[in-house]
């Protein structure tokens, strides 16, 4: 039976160099050879996904692309969009406005470019491993004229400890959120998530959700591993994934996908 093979990109698909190791990507091309479905299922834009899915020769074998956790799901070898979930720009703008006060950094991607109210490192590092363009847009909540796939808050752990409260009590109820990292605290639309594409996906392809496996490493993987019928942890993941956990395979610098494949599916 053919399975649905999910794989998160950073910290799981890419080393830490933010590379696809050779017998990774060798492992990933003979599972598509033998009929698998393989699908790339990121937190980030789909901009910055596309050269990876070129680079495991999706335009050959077909596959699908699940970029902003979720938000859009995209055909790489017709450019097609299955699906397209933005937040409100009405929404987006007060979620900027209300939190004006809170010593956190937003970060907003529209194609290829991330927007940021103020320079700061982490914009710097995003933009450089995303392949993206900084731009800084001081009053972002009035300036924002587009509908966002999702905003991003970053800074020091402490500073999103004392964030999280606010945009959970005034929002949960308008958006769904989740904390990728420690540093990182993303809002993107209702019902939104990565397990709840992986359906999408699995739907789109007839695959019954008993033959999806997933591959993942942070908590934005959560919904994920709770839609496979089969979640394999990196080694480097966090702890609650490797809980919830079928298989916990190598890390993501010692080929964890490709030798998962090799001796369970190839």
């Amino acid at each position: 039976m053919n399975k649905l093979i999910a794989v998160d990109v950073d910290g799981t698909l890419l080393n830490d160099d933010h590379q696809i190791l050779s017998n990774t990507k060798d492992s990933i091309i003979r599972a598509m050879q033998a009929g698998h479905k393989v699908v790339i299922v990121s937190g980030r834009p789909t901009e910055a996904i596309l050269p990876i899915a070129k680079e495991l020769s999706f335009e050959k074998y077909g596959g699908l692309i699940s970029s902003y956790n979720g938000g859009v799901i995209t055909n790489f070898k017709t450019g097609e969009k299955v699906t397209n979930h933005t937040l409100n720009i009405d929404l987006a703008k007060e979620i900027l406005e209300k939190t004006k006060n809170f010593d956190v950094f937003p970060l907003i991607t529209n194609e290829y470019t991330m927007l940021s109210n103020k320079e700061n490192a982490f914009l710097t590092v995003e933009t450089q491993i995303l392949g993206l363009k900084p731009l800084i847009i001081e009053d972002l909540s009035h300036a924002i004229d587009f509908n966002p796939h999702k905003i991003i808050f970053v800074n020091y752990p402490q500073k999103i400890d004392e964030l999280i409260p606010f945009l959970e009590e005034n929002f949960s109820d308008r958006t769904s959120q989740v904390r990728s990292l420690r540093s990182f605290y993303e809002i993107m639309p209702k019902n939104l998530s990565k397990g709840n594409s992986l359906i999408e996906i699995a739907n789109h392809y007839g695959i019954n959700q008993k033959d999806i496996i997933a591959f993942g490493d942070a908590q934005n993987d959560i919904s994920m591993f709770e839609m496979a019928a089969t979640p394999i942890a990196m080694a480097n993941a966090d702890d609650i994934i490797k809980e919830m956990a079928s298989y916990i395979t190598l890390s993501n610098n010692e080929n964890g996908i490709g030798y998962y494949l090799d001796k369970f599916i190839l």
